[in-house]
């Protein structure tokens, strides 16, 4: 069974034409790590609700509360398991060498990137989180699915001395905001390669996103584009 996703365009020899239309659903072999990303998950959302990252306080028509009192649990900001299981066949598919995570939260996406990684030999995890009340829970939890990952704690904006030099693919998950998607989005290019993923999150999570996913999935830097349960999308860089 093979997976049915819609394609917005692709060149011929890009990866999201060859590689993507032979994605299995879900790896069987994955199976055990995803029980204990299951675990991880529970115990995470036991922890409860903490403290927004400051950087979002004063954001103007924000859809959710980012005021100084605003707080998150885990399961309100996780990836869903079915978005989660795959990320990691794609990663284990796609086998990136560097992998950068914009927006760790609690580290449950990261622990999915990780496990489609620990099906390689190679493959190395960066995620960057600025909050310093997740971060320490991103990072046990990304450290307990693959010895090779790291946590940064701080934006990637303000180190990007901490990053790979190239990107092979980017998970970017921050504020969902164009203004910073934009940005993000263009300094994880000076860092790609022709064929590099770059991957948004919540591309419908208001309408100037929605518009924003629109404008971009047809931006001549990238050679393909598609998304995933429309909540993902994912661009291919061009030569």
């Amino acid at each position: 069974m093979k997976v049915d996703i819609p394609i917005y365009r692709s060149t011929p020899d890009s990866w999201i034409a060859k590689g993507l239309p032979q994605l299995m659903p879900r790896d069987p072999s994955l199976t055990q790590v995803f029980q204990k990303i299951d675990t991880l998950c529970d115990e995470t959302a036991s922890i409860g609700a903490l403290p927004l990252w400051e950087g979002y306080f004063g954001l103007e028509n924000y859809p959710t509360d980012v005021s100084s009192s605003a707080v998150r649990s885990s399961p309100q900001v996780r990836t869903a398991r079915k978005t989660g299981m795959f990320f990691s066949s794609l990663a284990s598919a796609f086998g990136p060498k560097e992998v950068v995570e914009i927006g760790s939260a609690f580290g449950v996406s990261g622990m999915y990137w990780c496990a489609g990684l620990s099906m390689n030999d190679v493959g190395n995890f960066t995620g960057f989180e600025p909050n310093s009340a997740w971060a320490p829970y991103a990072k046990s939890n990304i450290s307990k699915i693959l010895g090779r990952a790291r946590l940064v704690e701080g934006t990637f904006e303000d180190n990007l001395d901490k990053a790979p030099a190239s990107i092979d693919l980017a998970f970017i998950d921050a504020i969902h905001a164009p203004e910073f998607v934009e940005n993000q989005l263009n300094l994880v290019l000076e860092r790609a390669r022709k064929g590099t993923l770059i991957v948004l999150d919540d591309i419908r999570f208001s309408k100037e996103m929605s518009d924003y996913w629109s404008l971009i999935r047809d931006d001549n830097r990238f050679s393909g584009a598609f998304e995933y349960t429309r909540r993902v999308g994912f661009l291919e860089v061009s030569g």
